[in-house]
């Protein structure tokens, strides 16, 4: 039952750390940690909810706790979340990827936040969840800033 939960959970969960760290060792750890953590606080998972919400916002807190023990926040320019493009588009995308990176800098970290989370995949009311605010919130942040980038990027075209 525990090796299921970790098998169908762990790569989301490792993921979202990954994109908030911008390092595969300290995701790694920090994945470790949360699932740790899960499990010494098992009784207060409510299963009306994804475990995947519950154990994002595990992680996030994990991160903050090593953020505010390092003193330092990783910027999303040293980050690596978006996935490699195939050959045949490569030289796009890497332009269009470059100008996304740069513009989520302009943005809070909350906004950062939830459009990343949105493109992990997670749906508008488990990112409310994770991040401790209304599913609206989460719509409206993402909108706003989706509106942000593209407003930006057609701008600059």
């Amino acid at each position: 039952m525990l090796e299921t939960f970790y098998r169908e959970n762990y790569r989301i969960v490792y993921g979202y750390l990954l994109s908030l760290c911008a390092d595969p060792d300290l995701a790694e750890d920090l994945a470790a940690e949360t699932f740790c953590k899960a499990m010494e606080h098992i009784k207060h998972y409510d299963p009306k909810y994804k475990a995947s919400t519950w154990l994002c916002t595990i992680g996030r807190n994990l991160f903050y706790n090593e953020c505010r023990r390092k003193k330092r926040f990783v910027s999303l320019d040293e980050a690596t979340w978006i996935a490699t493009p195939s050959a045949e588009t490569i030289h796009l995308q890497k332009a269009e990827a470059e100008q996304i990176l740069k513009l989520l800098d302009t943005v809070s970290p909350e906004q950062k936040q939830v459009f990343i989370m949105r493109l992990e995949g997670m749906n508008f009311q488990e990112i409310g969840l994770a991040l401790g605010r209304s599913e609206n919130w989460a719509r409206v942040n993402f909108f706003r800033t989706k509106s942000r980038i593209r407003s930006e990027m057609e701008g600059e075209a």
